[in-house]
């Protein structure tokens, strides 16, 4: 095959009486992949987008610890809402077997983004109200050593 672009070259060739497009990608070796075309349009998409996202949206505020992430906060002043944006949510599988693979795409997209922001929301409460309590200890402690 004469000239490769920086882009996959694609051909289409018959196969059992079907056409069948292969990407021709160059490595060491040559390999060929079948392709398949999305059988969903635009306008479908945004809508399994749509249901994607709120159900990530509804299954991210369920299954959200507040407790954890409050007293994470709480203890860990500066810490823990650093922590909250760090950590990577479990993401629930169960709830996506069977689903279209741009669902699961859109699900977990979301579910991560939701779950993350409501971490960071419940660190950071905890940590307004654990460090002010933490400053008043340690100055009574400190009050405390000093007499």
């Amino acid at each position: 095959m004469s000239g490769f672009s920086q882009e996959n070259e694609r051909i289409t060739t018959e196969v059992n009486g079907h056409p069948k497009k292969y990407d021709i990608i160059e490595t060491k070796r040559y390999e060929i992949i079948e392709v398949e075309d999305s059988p969903i349009t635009p306008a479908a998409l945004k809508s399994v987008a749509e249901q994607a996202v709120a159900d990530a949206e509804k299954d991210a505020t369920a299954h959200l610890n507040r407790t954890l992430w409050f007293s994470t906060g709480c203890f860990f002043p500066l810490i823990g809402p650093i922590f909250s944006q760090r950590h990577q949510p479990f993401m629930p599988t169960a709830r996506v077997l069977g689903k279209s693979p741009q669902y699961i795409a859109f699900y977990y997209d979301a579910y991560k983004v939701k779950t993350k922001k409501l971490q960071f929301n419940w660190a950071l409460a905890g940590c307004l109200i654990g460090a002010p309590v933490e400053a008043y200890l340690i100055t009574l402690l400190y009050r405390a050593t000093r007499d």
